[in-house]
C-alpha cells in the first residue's frame, strides 16, 4: 500500500505493463464496511488496484457543505491503509466549468489502467460509458452489496443516524 504521485501515473503504467490495473475513485468519506467491500470486489478484478480520493472541493461542491467529514489527508491515509489497495492518491480538483468527470478523464489517461470499477450508483453512465472506449478501458459497474447485518451502509445513512442522536 503506498501513494502514488499524481505526476507518475503514466510512468506507472509503464512500469507494470505485465500486470492488469483496476482503477477506481470515491469520496470514501466517513469511512464504513461498505467502502471495504467495495476495494475488494475492485481488487477481484485484476492485479493491482490504484484508488483515487476526491479532492475536499470537489466533495463539497458535490455533498454541500459540511462535506466531506474527513478531510482528503485523513481520507487518504485511511484508503491507502486497506490491503486491497496497492495504490492511493488524490484526484485534482474539478476546474472552475469543467464537467465533474474531467478530472477522471485525465487520470485515464495517464494511467490507462485495464478495468475502471465504478458503483452502479455512480451517475452518469453514458458518459462514463463513452470516456471507458475513447481510453480502451473495460468499465466495470459494480452494484453495492452488503451482507443483510450491515444494514444498509452508506456514508449518508450513517450521518443521519448520528444527527438523530444529537
Amino acid at each position: 500500500m503506498t501513494t502514488l504521485a499524481y505526476h507518475d501515473l503514466s510512468r506507472f503504467r509503464e512500469k507494470n505493463l505485465d500486470k492488469k490495473i483496476v482503477f477506481c475513485s470515491g469520496s470514501f468519506d466517513l469511512f464504513h464496511a461498505g467502502h471495504v467491500i467495495f476495494f475488494e470486489d475492485c481488487k477481484n478484478l485484476g492485479d493491482v488496484l490504484v484508488v483515487a480520493v476526491g479532492p475536499d472541493h470537489d466533495i463539497q461542491a458535490n455533498k454541500g457543505s459540511g462535506r466531506p467529514i474527513l478531510n482528503e489527508h485523513a481520507r487518504l491515509k485511511i484508503v491507502d491503509s486497506l490491503k486491497s489497495v496497492d495504490y492511493s492518491f488524490i484526484s485534482r480538483p474539478t476546474a472552475k466549468g469543467a464537467h465533474w468527470l474531467t478530472p477522471i478523464e485525465e487520470i485515464l489517461g495517464a494511467l490507462k489502467p485495464d478495468v475502471w470499477a465504478v458503483n452502479g450508483d455512480g451517475g452518469e453512465m453514458e458518459h462514463r460509458q463513452e470516456l471507458a472506449l475513447r481510453f480502451g478501458v473495460l468499465l466495470v459497474v459494480l452494484n453495492r452489496t452488503a451482507p443483510p447485518e450491515y444494514e444498509g451502509l452508506s456514508t449518508t445513512s450513517l450521518l443521519k443516524k448520528i444527527r438523530d442522536l444529537s
